[in-house]
């Protein structure tokens, strides 16, 4: 089973394009914009976790930019830097951002949030009470039925997102990213 919660791990990472624990010192290098707005690619584990930004190797005072990243909505899923004054110069690469980075629910100690936990144990037993039972298996597809003079309709297997589970799915395309150009 361990094996199955490492592997769901990796897949929701993968497949959303976030990670969900904190990560010390981690590196984001992005390429600069020409504007007072830089789109971060993945949230700060606090407001106030950078450490240091550099732009085309010389480190900014923290008083030159502020984070961005409202409790609501949720900015964890929007985060960005304001330059407070003039812009991101335009460059490939030209930024790089230290902290601790990772999409965590805040607190004393930074933690995975809720959702992401059920949605790695719902992974992680995903298909086992189906393997090699065609009627559970169609019993998750019911999409209406009715009492009098039974009757049910199946859904189509290829209309139910990735993993065919309405849980999994929504939660997946909840946390995805929506992927930046030039990030």
């Amino acid at each position: 089973m361990t094996a199955r919660i490492v592997l769901a791990q990796s897949l929701i990472e993968e497949l959303t394009g976030r990670f969900f624990e904190k990560k010390e010192a981690y590196v984001v290098t992005l390429d600069g914009t020409g504007h007072d707005l830089l789109w971060l690619p993945v949230p700060p584990a606090t407001i106030d976790s950078i450490t240091k930004v550099e732009v085309g190797g010389d480190e900014l005072d923290a008083d030159d930019y502020e984070l961005l990243m409202r409790a609501i909505p949720d900015g964890r899923f929007n985060p960005k830097l304001r330059r407070l004054s003039g812009f991101w110069p335009t460059g490939k690469s030209n930024i790089v951002i230290t902290g601790d980075f990772g999409f965590v629910d805040p607190g004393e100690t930074p933690t995975t949030p809720v959702n992401i936990k059920h949605l790695c144990k719902k992974i992680a037993v995903w298909g086992l009470p189906m393997v090699g039972d065609p009627e559970a298996q169609r019993g998750g597809r019911i999409i209406q039925e009715s009492l009098g003079d039974y009757s049910y309709r199946l859904s189509e297997v290829g209309q139910r997102g990735f993993f065919g589970d309405s849980t999994i799915d929504g939660l997946l395309v909840m946390y995805k990213t929506k992927r930046i150009r030039g990030i």
